[in-house]
């Protein structure tokens, strides 16, 4: 049955409410429950449509299970701008002047989540367990009134006059403001689009890398599933509309090897930047690792490497990495080290003074040129991330309400924003969820005072 044919269908079962503040949050994830939390504080009747057996899924999984609710929020808000690929500019007044990442942590610890910020600057509950948030939240939503609804899709969602109709599995429902939260679905999508929003084509966002050359018998990375270097450079060349010449994208951060190709921070980082631009060459092509940046260029770590030869002749070159990183670490783990070794053409009781100047520096390219040849991807399908959605500029950031259809508020994912990993994704939802929630109260209180 088509969208058309269901609604007419149900214009027959259509509920009136006697109430003249009724909001909808369809959506009930974290922006979708934090928003309603937030509209019901002042309005009557406040409804969340879920169309799964469960709310509040991401937030289960997050982070191992643990949920990395936010990221260290002490940094100054420039600093965690730069975590997102998407939505930077416009998050800046969200973050300074609406809903803070500081406003965020004070609001959980104030509903007595307890807090910790471990060294990369993510942020979970001292529990470790992700349903101290869920616990939190659907309290806070219970508190507040709010109406949850599970199993409840909507089909549909018109404009009529002032107000809205939803229609939903075997009725319709009116309400005078409606908060579109339902992340990155296709089903949200439309329900945007017919309310006269566009849309920019999703596409995946925070995955690894394929290497399966790399990976296979033979290949430099072949049996090295858990090893993690300490930092890292990524980058790969594209073409750019409009530009002749091919353009670099670089990250850098710790990188771990998996029996598929790579991760880690500096791999996500790249992905998540470069969402779109791995999409356009259908995640295939040459990918480029610095395996030591701090240490140099190319003819630096030759010329760091050839000392070796009269400093430690007698040690066999794959026993140990030499190099060193600031920290007095060692730059490359051993058994990377090992394979880089032997890819050069080393044999294994090979000792420094035994070298040849051309490995030397064919080692050296090793390190800081090491060509891996991308062939997929991976994603998490549970933290599924994706760049996309409805594009920012059909969206009044002061309050998330629609520039396009009056009534209608968006938050979360539905929106052209995403952050790396780290918290910056649920920091976008506690954000625009608040400021939706918000917005929306404040929106139908101008329609009941209008009406006086």
């Amino acid at each position: 049955m088509s969208i058309r044919h269901h609604r007419w269908k149900l214009l027959g079962m259509l509920q009136y409410s006697t109430s003249a503040s009724r909001i909808a949050v369809i959506g009930g994830g974290a922006s979708g429950i934090f928003s309603s939390i937030q509209a019901a504080a002042s309005v009557a009747e406040v409804f969340v449509f879920e169309a799964s057996p469960k709310t509040l899924g991401k937030v289960k999984i997050s982070g191992g299970g643990r949920c990395n609710v936010l990221h260290d929020t002490s940094k100054a808000t420039n600093e965690i701008l730069e975590n997102y690929p998407r939505g930077k500019k416009e998050l800046r007044g969200l973050y300074s002047k609406h809903w803070t990442p500081q406003d965020s942590r004070e609001w959980f610890e104030q509903k007595g989540v307890k807090l910790k910020t471990e060294s990369d600057g993510r942020m979970f509950p001292t529990t470790d367990k992700s349903q101290t948030i869920i616990d939190t939240l659907l309290h806070s939503a219970e508190q507040a009134g709010v109406d949850i609804r599970k199993k409840s899709k909507v089909f549909d969602i018109t404009k009529d006059g002032i107000g809205f109709t939803v229609s939903l599995n075997d009725s319709a429902e009116q309400f005078d403001s409606i908060i579109l939260a339902t992340g990155s679905s296709k089903a949200g999508h439309i329900l945007a689009e017919n309310l006269g929003h566009t849309i920019v084509d999703p596409v995946p966002s925070l995955f690894t890398l394929n290497t399966k050359p790399q990976v296979q018998e033979g290949g430099l990375l072949h049996e090295l599933s858990g090893v993690s270097v300490p930092w890292a450079r990524v980058s790969f060349k594209f073409t750019a509309e409009g530009k002749k010449k091919k353009q670099v994208m670089t990250q850098e951060g710790p990188l771990l090897i998996t029996h598929r190709g790579i991760s880690g921070p500096s791999t996500l980082r790249l992905s998540a930047f470069g969402a779109r631009e791995f999409h356009n060459i259908d995640y295939k092509g040459d990918l480029f690792v610095h395996w030591a940046p701090e240490l140099g260029n190319t003819e630096d770590l030759a010329s760091q490497l050839w000392q070796y030869t009269s400093t430690i002749p007698k040690r066999a070159i794959s026993s140990t990495c030499p190099l060193k990183l600031s920290d007095g670490s060692s730059a490359i783990p051993k058994r990377l080290w090992a394979s880089m070794v032997t890819k050069c053409g080393f044999e294994k009781e090979t000792k420094w003074c035994e070298a040849p100047k051309k490995k030397i520096n064919a080692l050296a390219i090793m390190i800081t040129q090491c060509t891996l040849d991308i062939t997929g991807k991976n994603t998490n399908k549970d933290e599924f991330v994706t760049a996309g959605g409805v594009p920012l500029k059909e969206v009044n950031l002061k309050t998330m309400e629609s520039k396009v259809c009056p009534g209608l508020f968006l938050c979360g994912e539905v929106l052209d924003i995403d952050g790396v990993t780290g918290g910056f994704n649920f920091m976008g939802c506690w954000s625009t969820g608040y400021t939706a929630g918000t917005g929306a109260t404040a929106y139908v209180k101008s329609l009941n005072t209008a009406s006086k």
